[in-house]
């Protein structure tokens, strides 16, 4: 009872049925989450999309969908997709083993040993001779697309034992890309990183745009890289294509040397190791010095930004400086926007031909402090003393961050898949072995017959076309037997 029990969880579990039923929940959840936006509900695009959604938010959070790959749901439905594919590659494994040692004693046969174990016989007429049988055998399976070779007796048709591997080794490439996507989403990482040409940022949750994203696997501590941006081309050309706006991209080791440097543009990330890095977007960067009233630098830094259409002068800054006091108090911000030039009406998103910038420095409450336009090299006064230097004005990219370990096992176990689909989709599976033997009214015609995949001919195709071909009388009579 118990035995029967567990043969039908089994049977069901890696039924074709329950594997289509849990690839369609798999495929809307997907499709959905690529709808919602994914993070904390603490991240901007995921508080807009509530505030705009407030009937449905409720239902979508209690769910997960906003760590849709990470959520119950998903993580239950890929789960049981994975003991289904498991088992399944499982029994096509123990079945390719029986078809391979067949298709092994098969490749061993001989004509002594196949006339003494076969699975047909066909009788033929009597006038014809051990060789014209084994003519008319050759000439009839040809006509039927099986070719045929001779030797020792025997015509043989057999398939290499590894072609019957194709579905096997499908099944268990898609259980280690389903394996790899789970354990990829719980040691993801994912996040915005701005960096200014020149500047070196590590690799840390501090140095993230907004909020990065990460697996609850995810360990930081074990990020020990960093990433620069060494040069800007507002527009690079390459294959007599425009790839717009490209930053060059170097990621530096703990010691801070350089592991991989390239341009970054759609369709050419960066990858390295786990490490992936797209480009997101653009725009100016001020390099600026803190100076003391002593003349010494206390802080040099970044202001960052964006181009506006619709600003005052085509930027508006992408964050504000914040300097403390020795306690931790704010004591004033510092916010700064790059005056762009005008060509036919719109304002020309590059670094202009005589860059300024304008530096508005404001109390804790708002009040505006200082606002002044200043030249690289320039400063303006503080308001506690000291000034605050420009030194360069040039730009910024904003990259996008993915740190995802199973990135590279995803394309070999996808490579791996494709192989095996191409093997089982292509390579036929089949032994046909025939031999003439002697018999009491004259020759007669031996064969086994296996056919498992792709096949050219059926098998009761196979016996009438030689039973007609031998014999327009007899026709084939099965005997027990095997290889």
């Amino acid at each position: 009872m118990i035995r029967r029990a567990w043969r039908s969880i089994v049977r069901f579990l890696s039924s074709a049925g329950f594997a289509t039923w849990l690839l369609a929940i798999v495929g809307a959840w997907s499709a959905l989450a690529t709808a919602i936006p994914q993070g904390l509900a603490s991240k901007q695009s995921v508080a807009a999309w509530a505030s705009a959604h407030p009937l449905i938010e409720p239902v979508v959070r209690a769910i997960g969908l906003h760590q849709a790959f990470t959520s119950i749901v998903f993580t239950v439905c890929a789960l049981a997709l994975g003991l289904s594919t498991a088992l399944c590659a499982w029994q096509r494994t123990k079945v390719a083993l029986g078809k391979a040692r067949t298709l092994r004693r098969a490749a061993l046969a001989d004509e002594h040993s196949l006339a003494e174990s076969h699975d047909l016989e066909f009788a033929c007429d009597p006038a014809l001779s051990r060789s014209d049988v084994m003519s008319i055998a050759s000439q009839t399976l040809e006509r039927l697309g099986i070719r045929t070779k001779r030797h020792d007796g025997l015509l043989t048709s057999a398939s290499p034992a590894w072609s019957v591997w194709g579905s096997p080794v499908f099944h268990w490439a898609l259980l280690v890309l389903i394996v790899a996507l789970l354990v990829g989403n719980l040691l993801r990482s994912e996040g915005l990183m701005d960096v200014a040409v020149g500047q070196t940022k590590a690799d840390t949750p501090a140095s993230y745009w907004g909020a990065s994203t990460a697996g609850p696997w995810h360990n930081w501590g074990w990020v020990h890289r960093s990433i620069r941006v060494d040069a800007f081309e507002p527009d690079f050309w390459t294959g007599g294509v425009d790839r717009g706006p490209t930053p060059t991209v170097a990621v530096l080791d703990r010691a801070g040397k350089v592991i991989k440097t390239q341009r970054v543009y759609p369709n050419m990330t960066l990858k390295t190791g786990s490490l992936t890095i797209y480009p997101s977007d653009d725009g100016l960067s001020a390099g600026v010095s803190l100076i003391s009233p002593s003349g010494d630098v206390k802080l040099r830094s970044y202001a960052l930004v964006d181009f506006s259409q619709d600003a005052s002068g085509g930027t508006v800054p992408a964050g504000s400086l914040v300097v403390h006091d020795q306690s931790g108090k704010p004591q004033f911000g510092i916010s700064i926007t790059v005056p762009l030039d005008r060509v036919d009406g719109q304002y020309n998103q590059v670094v202009p031909k005589v860059p300024t910038a304008r530096v508005v420095v404001t109390s804790p409450d708002g009040t505006r402090l200082v606002d002044g336009v200043v030249t690289p090299g320039e400063a303006v006064a503080l308001p506690i003393g000291g000034t605050l230097r420009v030194d360069s004005i040039g730009y910024y990219a904003r990259l996008q961050v993915v740190d995802d370990g199973s990135i590279p096992l995803l394309y070999v176990s996808l490579v791996v898949a494709m192989i095996g689909l191409t093997i089982t989709v292509s390579m036929r599976q089949q032994i046909i072995l025939v031999t003439a033997i002697d018999g009491p009214e004259g020759a007669k015609l031996a064969a086994t017959i296996r056919l498992w995949r792709n096949a050219s001919s059926s098998r009761d195709e196979i016996q009438n076309e030689l039973a007609q071909a031998l014999s327009r009388v007899e026709e084939a009579a099965p005997t027990s037997g095997d290889l």
